[in-house]
C-alpha cells in the first residue's frame, strides 16, 4: 500500500499546478524516481490519479469522491459544509451574515478532509480539486434539454439558453449509453462560455472533460456487463379486454411479474428509454414531473377482477432480429424496443400495449406551467398540449415514489402559501422555503407570470416582492412601511436599517428583472439611500450601511370561486401585443421567453436610418442585411431602467444613443438572449474601465468583430449613457458625483467633450437593437 501522506502531497502538487500535471514533472517535486511514483499511482488506482494521455505525454490528473454538502440544513454527514459562493469567491454576505459557513477548516470539515487524505491542501488547492470532481460547483443543467428529442431536446431556448446542454448523468458519471443522443462535450463553445462566466478557466474545463470521459468509459463497462441476456423463457400472464374505440380490438396486459425484475434508478430511467428491453427486465421512462411507466415490461399490475379474458403466453428466447415479423415491433420515447417474441399467428388480432398512460403524442415534453387557454375556456391542442391542464392557476404535488399526486385541500395551501409571513404548513409537513431548492417531495405548478402576458390574458400569476422590516412585518415593494412610521414618529428611522421612503422598485419591476435574469443583483434607490437585491439569495442590502433584509417573492391568492367569476366576467378572444413594445415591431415574432430576430426589408426608413448611421465610416462595405432584435424581457428591462434614471434626473430625458459594438461571432446568441456582458464578452481592453465598450463610429467596433467565413457581424445598441465622466482603468463603475458623493455618473468616456467610445458598466442600460451582417466590397480591377 502507498503512503496516505505521499498520495496526499503529489494531490497538493497537482491542485497547486491547476490540477493536472505532466507525468515526467512530478517526480522533482517529491524527490523520488519515476519508477516508484508509477508504483504508487498503480497501487491507489482511478480514484485518487488519473494519468491521460495527450499530445504524446502522460498527464495525472487529481481525482477524489470529495464533495460538497447540497442539503440547506444538514445534521453531518461525509461532505464539505461549506459556503459554494464563498469558494468561488461570490459571497457577498461576509462571515456573519451568510447562513453557511466560510471556515472550510472548521472542526468537522477537517474530519471529511482527514477522511479524504487531502487535509494537507490549501483552500486554493481545495477550490481547483473540488471544482473538477463536483458537478455541484458547476453550473445548472437544463432539465428540458435532458428530455425530449432533437437537438435540443425539450428546451425552446435552444441554443441561446443560459444553462448547460450536457448530459446530467455523464457530468456524475452515470451515463449507461456509449453513444447518448445528449451532449457528453464540456469543451462545446457554449458550454464552454457559461463555464467561464461561472469563473471556471478553459484549462479547468479540459480536465473536467477528461475525468467525465473516463468515468463515461468506466461506467459503460459494467453497464456492459449488466446486461448481458439471459436466455430464459419467461412466463407472463396476459389479461385480454376490448378497447375503448373499438370492442373488437384486444389489448393483453402484464397481470403477473416475473420471477426475476431488477429495480431500474430514475436516473438511469430518465436516460434509458431508447434501450432495448430484454427478456425478463424492465424499463422505467420518467417524464418531467416524475411519472414512472414500465415500457415493454414483463411485469405487472394486479388483475384486479375485471371481467376480462385471461390469456397464458410464454415467451420464448428473443430470435434473431431478422426472424422476428416486422409488425411485432415498436417504437417508445424515440428508441427502438423489440415487441414480445411470441408467433404471430398467436397473436392475431391482439394488440400488446405497454401500458395504457402512454400519452397521445409519445414525443410531447411537458412543461411545469398550467395552459392558460384550457383553464380559461379551451384548448386546441388537447393531450398534445406542451403545458398542463388544471382547472386552477396552481397546483400542488407530491411525490409518491412513483407519481405526482394532488395535494389535498389545495386552496388551504395556497393560502398559507401567498402569505410572506408563513414559512410552513405544518399539519402538511410543507416547508415553503425548500420549494426554490430540488426538492423531491413537493411541488408548485403555476400560470405564467403576468408580466409576460398582455393585460388582457386572465389567470396569469401575479407575482407579489417583499421586505422584511424591524418588526417582522413584510413589506410589499412600491409601499411605504407605515408601521415603522407610527412606532418611531418616522424622523427617528434608521435610514440603514430599511427603506424609509417607498422604493421606486414595484412588484412587476421586480418580477421582470428576476425573469430577465434570475442570478443577478440589480440596484435601486429610496430616498437618499441605495439598495441592491441579490435574486439568487433572495437578500436586499442597503449599499453604505451594508445592513441586509430578507425578501421574498409570493403569488396573489385566488381561489377556485375567483376562478370561476373571472371566467364568467371574461369574453373575447386572446390579446394583441402589449402596446408597451415599439410600433414597428412585428407582432408575430413576439416569443414568450427569448428573443427572435426579423430581417428589415431594405425599402424601408427604418433599413435606410440604420444604413446612414453604418456607411459614415464603412463606406468601403456592403450590408448583406440588417435584423432587428426583438426580445420582449430585455426590452421591458431597458424601459424600467429608462425610468429610473429618468427619476433621478430630476424627470429630465435621458442620453439615449444609437452605438456599435463588435465581438466574436460565438457571442452573438448569447447577446442576443441575455443581453451583454463583458465578463462573458470578453475584455479587449480596459484603458476607461472594466465595462462593455460601444463606439460611436462602426469602424471602431469593425476592428474588433471576428471575420466569418462569409463576413462580419457588429451590433446597433440602444445606449442609456446619460451623464458621463471621463473613464480609467480601475473603475469597475462609474465614479460618485462630485456634487453631493450620493450619486454617480452613468457611464465613462474616452473623451467628455466630443466622446466617441462609450464604456457601460450596468447592462440593463444596454438594449442590443440590430444586427448587421456585412462585407467587404470587391475591389473593381481596370485595364487600362
Amino acid at each position: 500500500m502507498s503512503d496516505p501522506a505521499v498520495c496526499s502531497f503529489i494531490t497538493k502538487v497537482l491542485c497547486s499546478s491547476g490540477g493536472r500535471l505532466e507525468f515526467s514533472q512530478i517526480p522533482q517535486h517529491l524527490g523520488l524516481p519515476e519508477p516508484q511514483l508509477e508504483q504508487i499511482l498503480r497501487d491507489v488506482g482511478h480514484e485518487r490519479f488519473l494519468v491521460h494521455m495527450q499530445g504524446g505525454c502522460r498527464w495525472v490528473l487529481a481525482v477524489s469522491p470529495l464533495r460538497l454538502c447540497v442539503r440547506k440544513e444538514c445534521a453531518g454527514c461525509q461532505r464539505l459544509h461549506f459556503c459554494k459562493l464563498n469558494l468561488m469567491g461570490k459571497c457577498n454576505f461576509g462571515t456573519r451574515a451568510c447562513k453557511y459557513s466560510h471556515d472550510i477548516f472548521s472542526d468537522g470539515n477537517r474530519k471529511v478532509l482527514k477522511s479524504h487524505e487531502v487535509s494537507g491542501l490549501n483552500e486554493n488547492e481545495l477550490r481547483v480539486l473540488l471544482l473538477q470532481n463536483d458537478p455541484f460547483l458547476l453550473p445548472d443543467v437544463c432539465q428540458f434539454y435532458n428530455k425530449g428529442e432533437g437537438l435540443y431536446g425539450s428546451c425552446s431556448q435552444q441554443g441561446s439558453c443560459n444553462k448547460l446542454h450536457v448530459c446530467r448523468h455523464f457530468l456524475r458519471g452515470e451515463c449507461r449509453f456509449p453513444t447518448c443522443k445528449r451532449s457528453h462535450k464540456i469543451l462545446d463553445s457554449n458550454v464552454l462560455m457559461l463555464l467561464l462566466a461561472e469563473g471556471l478557466n478553459s484549462s479547468v474545463a479540459e480536465n473536467i472533460q477528461i475525468i467525465c470521459d473516463h468515468k463515461h468509459a468506466e461506467f459503460s463497462k459494467v453497464v456492459g456487463q449488466r446486461r448481458m441476456p439471459q436466455y430464459r423463457a419467461t412466463q407472463v400472464r396476459y389479461k385480454v379486454e376490448p378497447s375503448a374505440g373499438n370492442p373488437e380490438e384486444i389489448r393483453p396486459k402484464p397481470t403477473s411479474t416475473p420471477a426475476s425484475t431488477p429495480y431500474v434508478s430514475p436516473s438511469q430511467a430518465r436516460t434509458g428509454a431508447g434501450t432495448a428491453c430484454q427478456v425478463g427486465q424492465s424499463h422505467m421512462a420518467g417524464s418531467d414531473s416524475g411519472d414512472r411507466r414500465w415500457l415493454g415490461s414483463c411485469g405487472g399490475e394486479p388483475n384486479g377482477g375485471a371481467k376480462t379474458v385471461a390469456a397464458f403466453l410464454t415467451l420464448p428466447p428473443p430470435m434473431p432480429s431478422s426472424a422476428v415479423n416486422k409488425g411485432c415491433e415498436g417504437e417508445q420515447a424515440g428508441g427502438r424496443f423489440a415487441a414480445p417474441h411470441v408467433p404471430c399467428r398467436a397473436l392475431a388480432g391482439i394488440k400488446a400495449v405497454p401500458s395504457t398512460k402512454v400519452p397521445v403524442r409519445k414525443d410531447i415534453e411537458k412543461r411545469d406551467e398550467i395552459c392558460l387557454y384550457y383553464i380559461w375556456r379551451h384548448c386546441i391542442h388537447k393531450d398534445n398540449c406542451r403545458m398542463i391542464h388544471y382547472s386552477l392557476p396552481y397546483r400542488w404535488q407530491t411525490f409518491n415514489g412513483v407519481n405526482w399526486i394532488d395535494l389535498p385541500r389545495m386552496e388551504v395551501v395556497e393560502k398559507a402559501y401567498c402569505d410572506p409571513q408563513n414559512d410552513s404548513v405544518a399539519d402538511q409537513n410543507i416547508n415553503f422555503k425548500s420549494l426554490s431548492s430540488t426538492s423531491t417531495l413537493f411541488r408548485r405548478l403555476s400560470t405564467p407570470s403576468s408580466v409576460t402576458k398582455p393585460s388582457k390574458f386572465i389567470l396569469t400569476t401575479k407575482w407579489i416582492w417583499y421586505w422584511k422590516n424591524d418588526l417582522g412585518k413584510w413589506i410589499e415593494y412600491g409601499k411605504q412601511d407605515f408601521s415603522l412610521r407610527e412606532r418611531s414618529g418616522w424622523m427617528l428611522i434608521n435610514e440603514g436599517d430599511g427603506l424609509r421612503d417607498a422604493s421606486a422598485l414595484t412588484s412587476d419591476d421586480l418580477e421582470n428583472l428576476f425573469l430577465a435574469a434570475p442570478n443577478d443583483t440589480v440596484q435601486f434607490q429610496a430616498g437618499s439611500q441605495n439598495y441592491e437585491i441579490s435574486f439568487k439569495e433572495m437578500v436586499q442590502k442597503n449599499i453604505h450601511y451594508q445592513t441586509q433584509r430578507e425578501v421574498r417573492r409570493r403569488p396573489k391568492f385566488v381561489s377556485s370561486e375567483d376562478v370561476k367569476k373571472m371566467k364568467k366576467g371574461q369574453t373575447g378572444t386572446a390579446a394583441t401585443p402589449d402596446q408597451n413594445y415599439p410600433k414597428h415591431w412585428d407582432k408575430s415574432a413576439l416569443p414568450d421567453m427569448g428573443y427572435k430576430t426579423v430581417e428589415i426589408t431594405k425599402t424601408s426608413s427604418e433599413y435606410t436610418d440604420i444604413e446612414s448611421l453604418f456607411k459614415k465610416t464603412m463606406n468601403n462595405f456592403a450590408i448583406q442585411r440588417i435584423r432587428r432584435i426583438q426580445n420582449p424581457s430585455l426590452w421591458q428591462v431597458f424601459q424600467w431602467q429608462k425610468e429610473q434614471m429618468k427619476k433621478k434626473n430630476g424627470g429630465k430625458d435621458v442620453d439615449e444613443r444609437l452605438l456599435f459594438h463588435g465581438t466574436n461571432s460565438s457571442h452573438l446568441e448569447a447577446i442576443c438572449n441575455h443581453n451583454f456582458d463583458w465578463r462573458i464578452c470578453g475584455v479587449h481592453g480596459t484603458k476607461y474601465g472594466k465595462g462593455s465598450y460601444f463606439a460611436t463610429d462602426a469602424k471602431y467596433s469593425h476592428s474588433y468583430s471576428q471575420s466569418a467565413a462569409k463576413g462580419n457581424t457588429v451590433f446597433v445598441a440602444r445606449v442609456l449613457v446619460g451623464d458621463f465622466v471621463r473613464g480609467d482603468p480601475s473603475y469597475v463603475r462609474p465614479p460618485q458625483k462630485p456634487v453631493n458623493g450620493l450619486s454617480f455618473y452613468d457611464s465613462c468616456v474616452d473623451s467628455t467633450m466630443v466622446p466617441s467610445i462609450f464604456v457601460i458598466f450596468e447592462k440593463h442600460q444596454i438594449y442590443p437593437e440590430y444586427m448587421i451582417d456585412y462585407s467587404e466590397e470587391e475591389k473593381k480591377c481596370f485595364v487600362s
